[in-house]
């Protein structure tokens, strides 16, 4: 007779552990891979949802505009349109109606996960052109929106 036992070595022990443990580590690492990747789509998503709302709110201040009532300057970048402007101060564009009403961010911040790097605006003719250019604080992804804007005459 022989006399055998059942059952496991160590070694196959050892090794039926690793695999689960590397199983394990595998399937928790691909859900939080697709939030990150997740987040990182809603925050370009903002980024960009957020310069349009910003041209469309500069275009509709400028449409009714008379080329005579707007004024471009540089340093800070200012577009000024009747009294109201638009400025580019550090990495936050900010709108103010009058010398004496207090400034609101029209884009950028502290709390927003991007700022803005650059406001260009020229003038030529009759038609004023508006670049925006946004970048993320976390990666380097960036977005520039353009417009050109023809104010009434």
């Amino acid at each position: 007779m022989k006399n055998r036992t059942s059952g496991f070595t160590l070694v196959e022990l050892m090794v039926v552990v690793l695999l689960v443990g590397l199983v394990a580590l595998v399937s928790t690492q691909i859900p939080l891979f697709s939030l990150s990747s997740w987040r990182k789509g809603t925050e370009r998503l903002r980024m960009q949802r957020d310069a349009n709302v910003a041209m469309i709110r500069i275009q509709r201040k400028l449409r009714p505009a008379s080329l005579s009532d707007i004024s471009i300057s540089d340093p800070p970048p200012t577009l000024d349109i009747g009294g109201e402007s638009f400025t580019l101060e550090e990495d936050t564009l900010f709108y103010q109606t009058s010398a004496v009403a207090p400034t609101e961010v029209v884009i950028g911040g502290a709390d927003a996960p991007f700022y803005v790097t650059s406001f260009d605006v020229a003038s030529s003719y009759d038609i004023v052109n508006i670049a925006l250019t946004l970048k993320m604080k976390r990666e380097n992804v960036k977005t520039t929106l353009r417009t050109t804007v023809k104010p009434r005459n």
